[in-house]
């Protein structure tokens, strides 16, 4: 795919592309977890225990 950009908006189109991108393989990741979770037979209070984790660790990775 190409795209013409003007000149002096590269880096803005850039960042914006990128982070699209991030956005859509973040929705893939939580879209592979929801399958992988629906057939699980975790109980609730295991569900919970595995939800702070995943909370947790996305929280220190935007903190970085």
């Amino acid at each position: 795919m190409r795209l013409d950009v003007p000149k002096g908006l590269e880096p803005k189109v850039e960042l914006a592309i990128e982070r699209v991108l991030s956005m859509f393989l973040r929705e893939i990741k939580f879209e592979i977890a929801r399958e992988i979770l629906k057939e699980s037979e975790l109980s609730e209070e295991q569900a919970r225990e595995l939800a702070k984790e995943v909370n947790l660790s996305v929280a220190r990775r935007h903190l970085e």
